[in-house]
């Protein structure tokens, strides 16, 4: 029997994001610096002063950096834990949604800087790497769906994610396509994932692979980007082989923490099963049936 190690059973959520974690981000951005209201509010913890002078910014010209910058304020604003309320969801919401339609362009330098200026970003946020993705990966179904620009970004991140957990280099932060992405997770030994990952790290990697195939192999919205010259929206000839892989990183997660008794072993199994296999499955039946149906014909 594996012994239990504390250090091996993280949960899986992660602390609070809090207004001083954001202040110190905010300090580091020249780009807004130079606004008052951004500098008044970091000095009166005021979330709603900040909000509104951003969406007040918005309806300006604003240069590159100042939009990639606020990109990622209003990711970490939405993040935000105020002790005296709940988060306000639709505020947050709007100047998420309000920033990144500023200006909806597809131009690849374009995203490829705003991806990579949120990743500097995130590595400026005063907390701990793997919780760093993790407030990342809550934003993310958001950006997602703000706009085609967004998309883009946020499969940008996702493959940036992946790639700094196989240890990839990318040079360019675009997306390319689902086979890429799934060479540098099969790339990762699943025994180095068994013992020496974290389940916050393992969790990182299943989600932004999970979020990633459902927002390109199995999304019928992207239309926009076909037209734009990105592609990869489409399963590769390997789903079997991707199902596989993950079955097998399911299984000896579930031994292992079957073993340990660890309610977020179960839950991590449980999210590989909803989120990616089931997807799968669902494609390998489908083609599954296409196939008999040629074969009658």
């Amino acid at each position: 029997m594996i012994e239990e190690k504390k250090s091996d059973l993280p949960e899986l959520s992660v602390p609070g994001f809090k207004y001083e974690q954001l202040r110190e981000v905010l300090l580091r951005m020249r780009a807004l610096q130079r606004y008052s209201f951004c500098v008044e509010a970091q000095i009166d913890s005021n979330v709603g002063k900040l909000r509104q002078g951003f969406l007040r910014l918005l309806e300006d010209y604003l240069t590159l950096e100042e939009v990639a910058s606020l990109y990622t304020v209003s990711v970490l604003m939405f993040l935000v834990t105020e002790n005296e309320r709940p988060r306000q969801f639709d505020e947050r919401l709007e100047l998420l949604n309000a920033s990144f339609n500023y200006s909806d362009t597809l131009k690849p330098t374009m995203i490829h800087y705003a991806t990579i200026t949120m990743l500097d970003s995130l590595k400026l946020t005063p907390c701990e790497e793997e919780h760093g993705y993790i407030y990342m990966l809550e934003a993310m179904p958001h950006i997602l769906v703000a706009c085609n620009t967004g998309k883009m970004i946020a499969l940008g991140l996702l493959r940036a994610f992946i790639g700094a957990l196989s240890n990839t280099t990318l040079v360019l932060h675009i997306y390319r396509n689902l086979w890429e992405v799934y060479d540098m997770v099969q790339s990762i030994s699943q025994d180095t994932i068994l013992a020496d990952w974290s389940l916050c790290k393992t969790y990182i990697l299943v989600k932004s692979f999970a979020l990633l195939m459902s927002s390109t192999a199995f999304n019928s919205c992207n239309l926009g980007l076909r037209q734009a010259g990105y592609q990869g929206f489409q399963m590769p000839p390997i789903a079997a082989e991707i199902s596989e892989w993950f079955t097998a990183l399911r299984d000896k997660i579930e031994e292992k923490h079957t073993n340990l008794s660890s309610k977020s072993g179960f839950k991590l199994v449980r999210f590989i099963d909803q989120n990616i296999l089931r997807y799968l499955t669902e494609e390998s039946n489908e083609t599954t049936s296409e196939a008999g149906i040629e074969t009658v014909a």
